[in-house]
């Protein structure tokens, strides 16, 4: 990564008319274009084309193809609808006329109503984490171009076997205190590690020759406001995996035990077939 001021602009496509915008992929030391770059760049795009700012509350990307992370991105928003407290877009973008992700979006405005959730496990704090062990998930071998945020993993329980999963993420950097650049950042790191719970019930790790992993749709609900600044516990769960698919649901709680989003993902999950 390069320094942070270049990642945040990265995210950020440059309007090119009233619904058009186009973007680039920061240098994150991997070869494809990660997931969740797109979802924050997209939401970028389609808050610029609101009337009146409105936090998103919900963002729903299914993944098409792959894309070269070295070529421009082009970003189309439309708007479906703009109520008195919701915004409806939709979001396609692509690449050399090839769409890599179809998004919908929706941004309402903070009212009041029932209040409920679930409790927050139990797990040890990051801080521990780091100090005890090795416990950090790696996305680079660079050590001077890391992964922009902190993953660190709780240890698995039941011997490692349950689809479960919780990790603690938090940026390497200090974000500014702008609610959409704070959902931006939660919208990246959301793809990082929610298939971690579909992975252990079978022994395997993300550095597994010959596995497959990429992410095939993918869905966030946003509960509560949220800094991103703080450690963020995602406690994942993963119901199925079956015909080379898995899937994961994952609850993110903040430091002070609130649930702030929830998380669903489907991803391919395959050996790839003998060369």
């Amino acid at each position: 990564m390069t320094e942070d001021f270049d990642f945040i602009c990265a995210l950020q496509p440059e309007r090119i008319d009233e619904l058009r915008f186009r973007g680039i992929t920061p240098p994150l030391n991997i070869p494809t274009i990660y997931g969740g770059q797109l979802m924050a760049q997209v939401m970028h795009s389609a808050a610029q084309t609101l009337d009146n700012p409105r936090p998103a509350h919900y963002l729903q990307a299914s993944f098409i193809a792959s894309g070269d992370p070295t070529k421009p991105l082009d970003f189309e928003v439309r708007k479906l609808r703009d109520g008195k407290s919701t915004s409806n877009r939709q979001v396609e973008v692509s690449q050399a006329g090839t769409t890599l992700l179809a998004a919908a979006l929706s941004f309402q405005t903070i009212s009041e109503g029932y209040s409920h959730q679930v409790p927050m496990p139990a797990v040890d704090r990051p801080e521990t984490l780091l100090a005890t062990g090795d416990h950090e998930m790696q996305f680079s071998d660079d050590d001077n171009a890391p992964f922009p945020f902190w993953i660190v993993v709780c240890p698995p329980t039941s011997g490692g076997r349950e689809p479960y999963s919780s990790v603690w993420t938090k940026p390497r950097f200090n974000a500014a205190e702008d609610s959409l650049l704070q959902q931006m950042l939660f919208a990246f790191v959301s793809d990082a590690s929610i298939l971690q719970a579909a992975l252990q019930p079978h022994s395997l790790t993300w550095e597994d020759p010959g596995l497959a992993i990429a992410t095939m749709n993918h869905s966030l609900w946003f509960h509560r406001s949220l800094n991103i600044n703080d450690w963020h516990l995602m406690h994942s769960v993963s119901p199925s995996t079956h015909d080379g698919r898995a899937f994961a649901t994952a609850n993110t709680f903040s430091d002070q035990g609130n649930l702030v989003a929830t998380i669903a993902q489907e991803g391919i999950l395959r050996r790839r077939p003998s060369q």
